[in-house]
């Protein structure tokens, strides 16, 4: 429910720019939020972080719907909406990564992200029945008040806490607000570490081929300037490479998003019901594109494993470093990417040529569910070689996408007018082929010596922007040698 209806008493005291100026805020605090939220999630655990923004964002729709007769306050109350929801994709992409080891990551992924790009989509469906039932906007933000709620009361007394920064592999006792409430009521006890357990302590070894970085008394360290960690994700080339896929492959989505109403409405005559229906085709592509996305990349990943002599792990995990990573995720990428090209080109010349309705409707579901299972698999790719940071490296592909987005929504209809839809559409088919085949070969061939080096050198980690990684405490380094004895034994 990006954008619901706006208050009327605000239409009529602001000009219809100072409107649209609501939806520039919401857009610039969604792509600022997560660059801030998601590295404070990996330094400091996904609970606490997650519940304050959950109770940010129900705090500022009580706001809006109290708020009837104040623009000022309408502007502030959906920044602070935005920044409370804009960073829960980014944190719900770190939980997965904590609790599912490499080879089984898609089975989780593809289903979460196909849920939020669903939702996103039939949220302003469903506030614009809301507002046309009830003629008005209070109960548009009161339904988002009371979805919030919910997901407050469920977050907070069933979701653990998942960040290994707080909880190792799941065995450290936690205490405050990591506990999740139900733990606090009398009939529930506090799960602790058994030294029976020990032997899980090298669980995940995927995630712990770098350790993060600790103050002297073993708690991560945190700085302003670790919220700028997603910004310099793009300053490494392995990172530069996947972030050129998510950006080309969501920009494709975004466009259609974006084209859709005029094309239908200009060149078909469709009324606004008919535009709105013209939507469910690209909305069924990026849940279907999603879910097979997570199938494709677990088959892969178990593919190129045998073909490496590699045994998968389901409850481990495996050692990414001597691991071609890069070329599990984007196997048999090249043929889904000639696809998309080839469709984004056919669709601009069949709505130029005013064809049947029908068929760029169809076109629109392949070539969505096309883009969104191009975009999850490099997402995917991009959180495997920053694992310990996944929050913030799923926060830097949003942040690119949306940039790139934007720009692509901002010059589609000048364009459209100097070229026409047939050539528009060529144009843009060209750069996300270019774009994407640059991402794919760079990253097949050069991205896994790019991840190497850049682990090798201790300034280079993302966790290390500000200080190197100082000193480990003395329990630490004994694990480490147990480890590593365990290691020789295999």
């Amino acid at each position: 429910m990006a954008e619901p209806p706006q208050p009327a008493e605000a239409e009529k005291d602001n000009p219809f720019g100072a409107i649209n100026l609501t939806v520039t805020v919401y857009a610039i605090c969604q792509a600022i939020s997560p660059s801030f939220f998601a590295p404070l999630a990996d330094a400091f655990g996904r609970r606490p972080v997650l519940l304050g923004l959950i109770s940010l964002y129900a705090a500022a729709s009580l706001g809006l719907t109290l708020s009837q007769h104040s623009y000022a306050a309408l502007m502030v109350f959906r920044a602070l909406q935005s920044i409370g929801g804009s960073a829960t994709p980014s944190i719900a992409y770190g939980i997965v990564a904590d609790v599912s080891v490499v080879s089984e990551r898609g089975k989780m992924l593809g289903p979460m992200l196909s849920t939020c790009n669903a939702i996103s989509a039939l949220g302003p469906v469903i506030a614009g029945a809301i507002a046309l039932r009830t003629s008005g906007y209070t109960w548009v933000f009161l339904a988002l008040l009371i979805i919030a709620v919910i997901s407050l009361l469920l977050v907070g007394f069933t979701l653990p806490e998942t960040a290994r920064n707080v909880v190792g592999n799941g065995m450290k006792p936690i205490r405050g607000v990591w506990r999740t409430w139900l733990s606090y009521l009398p009939w529930r006890k506090q799960p602790y570490r058994s030294e029976s357990r020990a032997d899980d302590a090298d669980a995940h070894t995927d995630a712990d081929a770098s350790e993060p970085r600790l103050q002297e008394d073993g708690k991560p360290v945190w700085r302003p300037l670790s919220a700028f960690i997603s910004l310099r994700l793009v300053l490494y080339p392995d990172a530069a490479a996947v972030l050129c896929m998510i950006a080309s492959s969501y920009s494709v989505y975004y466009t259609f998003q974006v084209a859709i109403p005029t094309t239908f409405d200009e060149i078909y005559g469709f009324n606004a019901l008919e535009v709105g229906l013209g939507f469910l085709p690209s909305l069924a592509g990026m849940i279907i594109g999603g879910i097979i996305a997570g199938k494709l990349v677990d088959r892969n990943y178990a593919k190129t494993a045998r073909e490496c002599n590699v045994n998968v792990d389901r409850r481990k995990g495996e050692d990414l470093r001597d691991f071609p990573i890069e070329k599990a995720r984007y196997r048999n990428c090249l043929p889904f990417l000639s696809l998309e090209t080839a469709s984004v080109l056919g669709y601009g010349w069949v709505v130029h040529s005013h064809v049947h309705p029908s068929v760029p409707l169809i076109m629109q579901f392949f070539i969505c569910a096309v883009s969104t299972l191009l975009s999850h698999t490099a997402s995917a790719l991009l959180v495997d070689i920053f694992p310990d940071t996944a929050s913030s490296a799923y926060a830097s592909g949003q942040i690119a996408r949306c940039a790139v987005s934007a720009a692509s929504a901002a010059v589609l209809q000048p364009l459209v007018d100097a070229v026409g839809r047939g050539w528009y559409f060529a144009i843009f088919a060209f750069s996300i082929g270019i774009s994407g085949l640059g991402s794919v070969a760079a990253s097949r061939s050069k991205g896994m010596r790019w991840r190497q080096k850049r682990q090798a050198t201790p300034h280079s980690k993302v966790q290390d922007t500000e200080q190197p990684l100082r000193q480990l405490p003395e329990p630490q380094k004994l694990m480490e040698k147990v480890r590593a004895a365990k290691q020789l034994r295999r």
